[in-house]
């Protein structure tokens, strides 16, 4: 019916950006962002989401995907982790093991011109290149030699088991980290806080250089990926079933959101598709587009909902932004608005040393 929807709600009126008098903070830009346009509205929109996540009951996982812990990302991970703020981890191989290069021996990332950079000169000189930075090669491969390979001929000699679900291999990579010195790392992290890390591209990384390498990499157990689906899933369907929900943010998108997403169309196949278990709340921050393929999943607002994954009308956030720019003024607008010593205290999804 013409004239059903009012579009003079004044808390609808959109704002013009000024610069604040005084002792501005990111808390304050935010909130004035949220009430502005494109993607400055978007950004406020997601940090206003992620807030009600942490101050809300619901499982909150983070899928954590493209080059982000070359980029410098990793200690705002951590961060999360540390103040309660992530319950599950979902990430690629790579920023589970190169956050561990700027905690070896002293090992440097170095910023460099794109657009202006000759990659032959780099490979002789003995650099590897993510875009704009760069890694001394041997460093990197001592990654894989000194760190991953290391780690798998210790398990080797330890696991019973023929098998190992991904999430109990990087717990136990999380202590071994822990144990000599890897404090800071995304995993030593995970393991201390009982973070359940997810990777179904495991070798695509420091870890698979690192299997390949491993002298004893014949007698390790074999990681099970299916297992991780189904101990994924429990986690999803405890969260679901019990009225806590379960909420999700994506730092890009690729496998990690993908595997976030598909266990809420599993929990609901799991009794019986009467009705579907979707998100409670979903944020995306990419630069990705649906029509060119890239946008796993496709945007959390649209055919997202098709799968039962998120529901029509929630709290649905889809920022286009880059990540570096979106994550670092969201994490300190949190900071500044729940203060240093908060933290979010909530029940484990499980004990990770019981899992097998």
């Amino acid at each position: 019916m013409p004239g059903k929807r009012r579009y003079d709600d004044p808390s609808l009126v959109r704002e013009p950006m000024t610069v604040a008098d005084g002792d501005p903070s990111v808390l304050a830009m935010l909130s004035k962002m949220r009430r502005s346009a494109f993607q400055g509205r978007q950004l406020g929109q997601a940090f206003e989401v992620w807030k009600r996540m942490i101050e809300g009951p619901s499982l909150v996982c983070l899928g954590y995907a493209a080059s982000l812990s070359s980029a410098g990302m990793w200690p705002l991970v951590t961060w999360l982790m540390e103040r309660g703020y992530i319950d599950v981890l979902a990430s690629t191989s790579a920023n589970i093991t190169e956050d561990l290069l700027e905690q070896l021996d002293g090992t440097r990332v170095y910023r460099v011109d794109a657009d202006d950079v000759d990659d032959a000169d780099l490979w002789t000189a003995g650099y590897y290149r993510f875009y704009d930075h760069i890694v001394s090669k041997e460093k990197y491969d001592q990654l894989e030699t000194r760190v991953t390979s290391a780690f798998i001929n210790e398990l080797a000699e330890r696991w019973r088991k023929p098998t190992i679900p991904t999430v109990r291999f990087l717990h136990e990579f999380g202590l071994w980290l822990e144990g000599r010195g890897f404090t800071r790392s995304i995993l030593a992290t995970a393991a201390r806080c009982q973070v359940p890390v997810f990777c179904c591209g495991l070798p695509d990384g420091p870890l698979g250089e690192g299997y390949d390498k491993a002298a004893k990499a014949d007698q390790a157990p074999v990681v099970d990926f299916f297992r991780d689906y189904r101990i994924a899933t429990d986690i999803m369907d405890g969260a679901m079933t019990s009225g806590r929900g379960t909420s999700v943010v994506f730092l890009g998108g690729g496998v990690p959101k993908d595997f976030l997403q598909i266990t809420a169309t599993s929990v609901s196949s799991r009794h019986g598709n009467e009705d579907p278990r979707p998100h409670v709340a979903a944020i995306q921050i990419t630069t990705d587009n649906t029509i060119y393929g890239g946008l796993g999943g496709a945007a959390l607002a649209t055919e997202c909902i098709s799968w039962g994954k998120e529901a029509k009308g929630g709290d649905n956030v889809m920022c286009f932004a880059d990540v570096t720019i979106a994550l670092p003024l969201i994490c300190q607008g949190l900071a500044e608005h729940f203060g240093p010593a908060h933290r979010r205290l909530h029940p484990k999804p499980l004990n990770l040393s019981e899992v097998y």
